[in-house]
C-alpha cells in the first residue's frame, strides 16, 4: 500500500444518490451526555451480548458520533464537513447503513443522513447475504447492526493512493461509535470483516465497498 499524496488539482466528485423510500426524522438528544471522559475511556470494552436498542438511543449515538456539526462548501461544490470522528481532508468517504428488523418492522437497510439526522430506507431488499455473513462472525441477536459503506471517489478526488486514508477513517469512526456507546451504557462489538463482496454486490457501483461495521446493544 502506498502513501497518500495530495493531487495538484482536485478531481470532480460525481454524487451518489441512494434509492430511498421511507424517511425517519431523528430527534436531537434531550439531555447532554453526563459520563466523565475518564470513565468512558476506562470502561470501553467490546462486548458480544446485545440488548434491544430504542430509536432514541440510536439517535443519540448517531448524533454524537456521526452527525455533521459544521460544513464548508468548496469552490468546486464539494462539501467539507466536521463530525464526531475525524476524516482525512474532511472528505468523510464512509456512510452508515443500519439494520434492525425489530426497530423498523422490516429487514431493509436504512441509510443514515448525517446532514439532516434522519434514517432512510434503502430500496434494495437483498440484505440476507451480509446479515448471514455477520451472524457467522458475531450473532446480532437483539442488537442493531451499523455497517460502513465506503465511497472511494470522495477521498480519491483529493488524494492519490487514498486507500490507507479510507481505512483510517473507518477505524476512527469505529472508535467514535464505541466511545459514544460506552457513554450511553450500550454494549458494542466491531466486526472483523469488511462485508465484502456483499456490500459491493448490494450497491453494484464501482468504487463503493464495505469498510467494516459494529453491532450495538
Amino acid at each position: 500500500m502506498k502513501n497518500p499524496s495530495l493531487r495538484s488539482k482536485e478531481l470532480p466528485v460525481a454524487s451518489y444518490d441512494y434509492a430511498l423510500q421511507e424517511r425517519i426524522k431523528l430527534a436531537k438528544p434531550s439531555q447532554p451526555l453526563t459520563m466523565a471522559f475518564r470513565e468512558v475511556i476506562t470502561n470501553r470494552r467490546s462486548v458480544r451480548k446485545f440488548r434491544p436498542v430504542s430509536k432514541e438511543q440510536l439517535s443519540e449515538l448517531l448524533w454524537y458520533s456521526a452527525k455533521v456539526k459544521s460544513l464548508q462548501i468548496q469552490d468546486n461544490g464539494y462539501i467539507l464537513t466536521h463530525r464526531g470522528a475525524p476524516s482525512g481532508g474532511a472528505r468523510h468517504p464512509i456512510d452508515i447503513i443500519v439494520y434492525d428488523p425489530t426497530m423498523f418492522s422490516n429487514a431493509h437497510f436504512y441509510y443514515y443522513n448525517p446532514f439532516d439526522h434522519s434514517l432512510n430506507q434503502v430500496v434494495n431488499k437483498n440484505t440476507a447475504p451480509l446479515i448471514n455473513h455477520v451472524n457467522q462472525i458475531v450473532p446480532i441477536d437483539d442488537g442493531t447492526l451499523l455497517w460502513f459503506v465506503a465511497h472511494t471517489q470522495r477521498t480519491a478526488a483529493k488524494y492519490k493512493h487514498p486507500e490507507s486514508l479510507i481505512w483510517r477513517d473507518s477505524g476512527a469512526l469505529i472508535n467514535s461509535l464505541q466511545l459514544t456507546c460506552t457513554a450511553l451504557s450500550l454494549n458494542s462489538c466491531p466486526i472483523g470483516s469488511l462485508g465484502e463482496p456483499y456490500i459491493s454486490e448490494f450497491f453494484g457501483v464501482p468504487g463503493i465497498f464495505g469498510a467494516g461495521g459494529i453491532i450495538i446493544g
